[in-house]
Protein backbone atom coordinates (compact mmCIF):
# COMPACT_ATOMS: atom_id res chain seq x y z
CA UNK A 1 0.00 0.00 0.00
CA UNK A 2 2.88 2.31 0.83
CA UNK A 3 4.56 1.50 -2.48
CA UNK A 4 1.38 2.32 -4.45
CA UNK A 5 0.97 5.63 -2.57
CA UNK A 6 4.59 6.54 -3.35
CA UNK A 7 4.11 5.76 -7.04
CA UNK A 8 1.00 7.95 -7.19
CA UNK A 9 2.88 10.92 -5.69
CA UNK A 10 5.73 10.35 -8.11
CA UNK A 11 3.34 10.35 -11.05
CA UNK A 12 1.57 13.49 -9.80
CA UNK A 13 4.90 15.26 -9.36
CA UNK A 14 5.92 14.35 -12.91
CA UNK A 15 2.57 15.53 -14.30
CA UNK A 16 2.87 18.85 -12.45
CA UNK A 17 6.40 19.33 -13.74
CA UNK A 18 5.30 18.63 -17.31
CA UNK A 19 2.40 21.06 -17.02
CA UNK A 20 4.68 23.76 -15.66
CA UNK A 21 7.10 23.18 -18.51
CA UNK A 22 4.29 23.46 -21.08
CA UNK A 23 3.04 26.69 -19.49
CA UNK A 24 6.53 28.19 -19.70
CA UNK A 25 6.75 27.24 -23.38
CA UNK A 26 3.34 28.82 -24.05
CA UNK A 27 4.23 32.06 -22.26
CA UNK A 28 7.54 32.29 -24.09
CA UNK A 29 5.81 31.77 -27.44
CA UNK A 30 3.15 34.37 -26.56
CA UNK A 31 5.71 37.04 -25.69
CA UNK A 32 7.76 36.19 -28.76
CA UNK A 33 4.68 36.63 -30.93
CA UNK A 34 3.95 39.98 -29.28
CA UNK A 35 7.52 41.14 -29.87
CA UNK A 36 7.35 40.05 -33.50
CA UNK A 37 4.08 41.93 -34.00
CA UNK A 38 5.52 45.07 -32.42
CA UNK A 39 8.58 44.82 -34.62
CA UNK A 40 6.49 44.75 -37.80
CA UNK A 41 4.38 47.82 -36.92
CA UNK A 42 5.18 50.62 -39.35
CA UNK A 43 4.08 54.11 -38.39
CA UNK A 44 2.38 56.24 -41.05
CA UNK A 45 4.83 58.21 -43.15
CA UNK A 46 4.14 61.83 -44.06
CA UNK A 47 6.33 63.77 -46.48
CA UNK A 48 6.08 67.51 -45.79
CA UNK A 49 7.15 69.95 -48.47
CA UNK A 50 7.82 73.60 -47.61
CA UNK A 51 7.44 75.33 -50.96
CA UNK A 52 10.25 77.41 -52.46
CA UNK A 53 13.45 78.27 -50.60
CA UNK A 54 16.87 79.78 -51.15
CA UNK A 55 16.99 82.08 -54.17
CA UNK A 56 13.40 81.14 -55.02
CA UNK A 57 11.45 83.26 -52.57
CA UNK A 58 8.01 82.54 -54.00
CA UNK A 59 5.24 85.11 -53.74
CA UNK A 60 5.66 88.40 -51.88
CA UNK A 61 3.00 90.67 -50.42
CA UNK A 62 3.43 94.15 -48.99
CA UNK A 63 5.68 92.98 -46.18
CA UNK A 64 9.33 92.09 -46.89
CA UNK A 65 8.76 88.51 -45.70
CA UNK A 66 8.73 86.16 -48.72
CA UNK A 67 6.49 83.17 -49.12
CA UNK A 68 9.36 80.71 -48.64
CA UNK A 69 9.83 81.88 -45.04
CA UNK A 70 6.15 81.51 -44.12
CA UNK A 71 5.99 78.12 -45.83
CA UNK A 72 8.90 76.77 -43.79
CA UNK A 73 7.60 78.20 -40.51
CA UNK A 74 4.19 76.55 -40.92
CA UNK A 75 5.67 73.29 -42.21
CA UNK A 76 7.98 72.96 -39.21
CA UNK A 77 5.02 73.43 -36.89
CA UNK A 78 3.09 70.73 -38.76
CA UNK A 79 6.13 68.47 -38.48
CA UNK A 80 6.21 68.86 -34.70
CA UNK A 81 2.47 68.26 -34.32
CA UNK A 82 2.57 65.08 -36.42
CA UNK A 83 5.75 63.84 -34.77
CA UNK A 84 4.17 64.29 -31.34
CA UNK A 85 1.14 62.39 -32.65
CA UNK A 86 3.25 59.40 -33.65
CA UNK A 87 3.92 59.85 -37.36
CA UNK A 88 7.20 59.42 -39.19
CA UNK A 89 8.09 62.63 -40.98
CA UNK A 90 10.30 63.40 -43.96
CA UNK A 91 10.92 67.05 -44.83
CA UNK A 92 11.97 68.00 -48.35
CA UNK A 93 13.77 70.95 -46.74
CA UNK A 94 14.22 72.04 -43.14
CA UNK A 95 16.11 75.27 -43.80
CA UNK A 96 16.19 78.16 -46.25
CA UNK A 97 17.69 76.39 -49.23
CA UNK A 98 17.00 75.68 -52.85
CA UNK A 99 17.25 72.00 -53.56
CA UNK A 100 18.12 72.21 -57.22
CA UNK A 101 21.44 71.92 -59.00
CA UNK A 102 23.21 75.20 -58.22
CA UNK A 103 25.57 74.76 -61.17
CA UNK A 104 22.81 75.31 -63.73
CA UNK A 105 23.09 78.63 -65.53
CA UNK A 106 19.56 80.05 -65.20
CA UNK A 107 17.09 80.38 -62.33
CA UNK A 108 14.46 78.67 -64.46
CA UNK A 109 16.70 75.63 -64.86
CA UNK A 110 17.54 75.60 -61.16
CA UNK A 111 13.85 75.77 -60.26
CA UNK A 112 13.13 72.84 -62.55
CA UNK A 113 16.00 70.91 -60.99
CA UNK A 114 14.62 71.70 -57.57
CA UNK A 115 11.17 70.33 -58.34
CA UNK A 116 12.69 67.16 -59.78
CA UNK A 117 14.68 66.67 -56.57
CA UNK A 118 11.54 67.12 -54.47
CA UNK A 119 9.79 64.56 -56.62
CA UNK A 120 12.75 62.19 -56.13
CA UNK A 121 12.25 62.48 -52.36
CA UNK A 122 8.56 61.71 -52.81
CA UNK A 123 9.35 58.69 -54.97
CA UNK A 124 11.87 57.38 -52.45
CA UNK A 125 9.14 57.20 -49.79
CA UNK A 126 6.40 54.99 -51.30
CA UNK A 127 3.22 54.59 -49.27
CA UNK A 128 3.51 58.07 -47.79
CA UNK A 129 1.06 60.94 -47.48
CA UNK A 130 2.42 64.02 -49.27
CA UNK A 131 1.52 67.56 -48.18
CA UNK A 132 3.04 70.65 -49.80
CA UNK A 133 2.67 74.02 -48.05
CA UNK A 134 2.36 77.27 -50.04
CA UNK A 135 0.85 80.76 -49.88
CA UNK A 136 -1.37 82.19 -52.59
CA UNK A 137 -1.14 85.50 -54.45
CA UNK A 138 -3.41 87.28 -56.89
CA UNK A 139 -3.37 90.64 -58.65
CA UNK A 140 -6.59 91.65 -56.88
CA UNK A 141 -6.14 91.97 -53.13
CA UNK A 142 -9.77 91.24 -52.22
CA UNK A 143 -9.34 87.47 -52.25
CA UNK A 144 -8.52 85.55 -49.08
CA UNK A 145 -8.76 82.12 -47.50
CA UNK A 146 -6.99 78.80 -47.63
CA UNK A 147 -7.57 76.35 -50.45
CA UNK A 148 -6.44 72.77 -50.99
CA UNK A 149 -5.46 71.22 -54.32
CA UNK A 150 -5.34 67.44 -54.67
CA UNK A 151 -3.73 64.96 -57.04
CA UNK A 152 -6.12 63.05 -59.28
CA UNK A 153 -3.81 60.03 -59.56
CA UNK A 154 -4.94 58.57 -56.24
CA UNK A 155 -8.61 58.80 -55.15
CA UNK A 156 -7.53 59.09 -51.52
CA UNK A 157 -5.97 62.48 -52.28
CA UNK A 158 -9.46 63.99 -52.45
CA UNK A 159 -10.30 62.58 -49.00
CA UNK A 160 -7.07 63.96 -47.57
CA UNK A 161 -7.81 67.40 -49.02
CA UNK A 162 -11.33 67.41 -47.57
CA UNK A 163 -10.16 66.48 -44.08
CA UNK A 164 -7.64 69.33 -44.16
CA UNK A 165 -10.21 71.79 -45.52
CA UNK A 166 -12.72 70.90 -42.81
CA UNK A 167 -10.11 71.25 -40.06
CA UNK A 168 -8.95 74.66 -41.32
CA UNK A 169 -12.51 75.96 -41.58
CA UNK A 170 -13.43 74.64 -38.13
CA UNK A 171 -10.36 75.96 -36.31
CA UNK A 172 -9.01 78.91 -38.28
CA UNK A 173 -11.24 80.29 -41.05
CA UNK A 174 -14.94 79.67 -40.29
CA UNK A 175 -15.94 82.15 -43.00
CA UNK A 176 -13.96 80.32 -45.70
CA UNK A 177 -16.25 78.98 -48.44
CA UNK A 178 -13.51 77.87 -50.83
CA UNK A 179 -13.80 74.33 -52.14
CA UNK A 180 -10.97 71.95 -52.88
CA UNK A 181 -9.78 71.71 -56.47
CA UNK A 182 -8.23 68.98 -58.55
CA UNK A 183 -4.66 69.91 -59.40
CA UNK A 184 -3.87 70.82 -62.99
CA UNK A 185 -0.73 69.75 -64.82
CA UNK A 186 0.94 73.02 -63.74
CA UNK A 187 1.49 71.55 -60.26
CA UNK A 188 4.22 69.09 -61.18
CA UNK A 189 4.43 67.22 -57.88
CA UNK A 190 0.70 66.53 -57.73
CA UNK A 191 0.55 65.66 -61.41
CA UNK A 192 3.10 62.87 -60.94
CA UNK A 193 2.45 61.74 -57.34
CA UNK A 194 1.00 58.23 -57.03
CA UNK A 195 0.37 58.28 -53.28
CA UNK A 196 -2.21 60.57 -51.61
CA UNK A 197 -0.92 64.09 -52.27
CA UNK A 198 -2.19 67.62 -51.72
CA UNK A 199 -0.96 71.20 -51.90
CA UNK A 200 -2.29 73.60 -49.27
CA UNK A 201 -2.47 77.31 -50.06
CA UNK A 202 -2.77 78.67 -46.52
CA UNK A 203 -3.92 82.12 -47.59
CA UNK A 204 -3.32 85.12 -49.86
CA UNK A 205 -0.22 87.27 -49.40
CA UNK A 206 -1.88 89.73 -51.79
CA UNK A 207 -4.56 90.40 -49.16
CA UNK A 208 -3.20 92.89 -46.60
CA UNK A 209 -5.18 91.57 -43.64
CA UNK A 210 -4.43 87.93 -44.37
CA UNK A 211 -0.78 88.64 -45.04
CA UNK A 212 -0.45 90.11 -41.54
CA UNK A 213 -2.05 86.99 -40.08
CA UNK A 214 0.21 84.66 -42.08
CA UNK A 215 3.24 86.48 -40.69
CA UNK A 216 1.98 86.08 -37.12
CA UNK A 217 3.50 83.11 -35.29
CA UNK A 218 0.36 82.37 -33.29
CA UNK A 219 -1.73 82.30 -36.46
CA UNK A 220 0.87 80.10 -38.14
CA UNK A 221 0.56 77.70 -35.21
CA UNK A 222 -3.23 77.61 -35.53
CA UNK A 223 -2.95 76.92 -39.23
CA UNK A 224 -0.33 74.21 -38.69
CA UNK A 225 -2.39 72.54 -35.97
CA UNK A 226 -5.46 72.52 -38.22
CA UNK A 227 -3.56 71.00 -41.14
CA UNK A 228 -2.01 68.39 -38.85
CA UNK A 229 -5.44 67.57 -37.44
CA UNK A 230 -6.79 67.08 -40.94
CA UNK A 231 -3.95 64.72 -41.79
CA UNK A 232 -4.53 62.71 -38.62
CA UNK A 233 -8.26 62.51 -39.30
CA UNK A 234 -7.47 61.22 -42.77
CA UNK A 235 -5.13 58.56 -41.36
CA UNK A 236 -7.79 57.52 -38.86
CA UNK A 237 -10.34 57.25 -41.67
CA UNK A 238 -8.10 54.92 -43.65
CA UNK A 239 -8.06 52.50 -40.72
CA UNK A 240 -4.55 53.44 -39.66
CA UNK A 241 -3.66 55.20 -36.45
CA UNK A 242 -0.56 57.30 -36.07
CA UNK A 243 1.09 54.33 -34.38
CA UNK A 244 0.80 52.46 -37.67
CA UNK A 245 -1.59 49.80 -36.32
CA UNK A 246 -5.10 49.17 -37.50
CA UNK A 247 -7.76 51.19 -35.70
CA UNK A 248 -9.32 48.01 -34.34
CA UNK A 249 -6.03 46.95 -32.78
CA UNK A 250 -4.81 50.27 -31.44
CA UNK A 251 -7.91 52.37 -30.97
CA UNK A 252 -7.96 56.15 -31.26
CA UNK A 253 -5.24 56.55 -28.64
CA UNK A 254 -2.73 55.47 -31.26
CA UNK A 255 -3.12 58.92 -32.77
CA UNK A 256 -1.42 60.46 -29.80
CA UNK A 257 1.58 58.21 -29.26
CA UNK A 258 5.08 59.61 -29.58
CA UNK A 259 7.63 59.00 -32.28
CA UNK A 260 10.77 60.52 -33.71
CA UNK A 261 10.91 62.34 -37.04
CA UNK A 262 13.52 62.02 -39.73
CA UNK A 263 14.79 64.89 -41.84
CA UNK A 264 16.11 64.25 -45.30
CA UNK A 265 18.69 66.85 -46.27
CA UNK A 266 18.95 66.75 -50.02
CA UNK A 267 19.46 69.30 -52.74
CA UNK A 268 15.88 69.56 -54.08
CA UNK A 269 13.58 72.44 -55.01
CA UNK A 270 9.99 73.38 -55.85
CA UNK A 271 8.36 75.39 -58.59
CA UNK A 272 5.21 77.27 -57.63
CA UNK A 273 1.66 76.72 -58.64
Amino acid sequence: MKVIRTNIWTILTLVAACMGFLILIYLSSFHAAQDATAATVVKPLVVLDAGHGGEDGGAVGHSPVPEKTINLAITKKIEKALTDAGCRIVMTRDQDEMLGDASLSTLRERKASDIYKRFAILQSNPGCVFVSIHQNHFSNGIYSGAQVFYSTNNPKSKDLAEQIRQAVVASVQPENKRQNKAATSSIYLLKHAQDPAVLVECGFLSNDSEEKLLNDEKYQQKMADAIAKGILQYLKGTGRTASGESSTAAGSQGLYSSASSSIINKKSKTVKK
